[in-house]
Parts: C-alpha cells; sequence; structure tokens
C-alpha cells in the first residue's frame, strides 16, 4: 500500500469507528426508550482518541517508527507517520462534526 492509499485507508478507519460506535452504540437509548441525540454526542467525542489509535495501526509501532525516525535521523518516516496522525485525527473530527450536524448542531 503506498503513501496516499494509506492516508485514505487510516482517515476512512477514523471516521468510521467514530460515526459506527455512535451510532450502534446509541442503540441502547432507543431500546429502553430514551432519545439518542446526546449519547451519540458523547460517544463519538470518547471515541474520538481510541478511533486515532485504532486506525494507525496501535500506538506502539507508531510511537516507535516516530522515535526510531527522531532518534535515527530518517525523517522521512517521521514525515510519513506525522501525515497518518492529521490523517486520523481528521478523520475522527469529521465523524464528530457529522455526529453533531446529524443530532442538531453544528458546532461541537
Amino acid at each position: 500500500m503506498n503513501f496516499t492509499d494509506r492516508l485514505i485507508f487510516i482517515f476512512c478507519t477514523s471516521l468510521g469507528i467514530v460515526l459506527g460506535g455512535a451510532l450502534i452504540g446509541s442503540l441502547s437509548t432507543i431500546i429502553t426508550g430514551h432519545q439518542p441525540y446526546f449519547t451519540m454526542r458523547k460517544l463519538a467525542e470518547d471515541m474520538k482518541l481510541w478511533a486515532v489509535v485504532a486506525a494507525i495501526g496501535g500506538s506502539f509501532s507508531s510511537f516507535e517508527a516516530l522515535g526510531s525516525g527522531l532518534f535515527s535521523g530518517e525523517f522521512r518516516i517521521l514525515g510519513k507517520h506525522f501525515f497518518y496522525v492529521v490523517s486520523s485525527f481528521a478523520g475522527a473530527e469529521l465523524g464528530i462534526y457529522l455526529i453533531y450536524t446529524l443530532t442538531g448542531s453544528a458546532n461541537p
């Protein structure tokens, strides 16, 4: 998988984790007879960090690559992983924004 494909994959994975987790997680409130809006928002915010970590393939492999890039002088690896993390955060933020838009407030 080349760099651009991996960026898109990471972005979509992070987006999917936030959207899927918030939408499916809020089913419990529908089953119990409550409104799912606040639960969806809370779940989306709580899952942001987990979506970022899961989308980049786990925290330890990325931190090892960042450490080797920083201390070994391999700035290409450092740059790649920086963009992977940014792509993952962008996907998670878009997911949160979509959940807030879906539930009636565009300002998370």
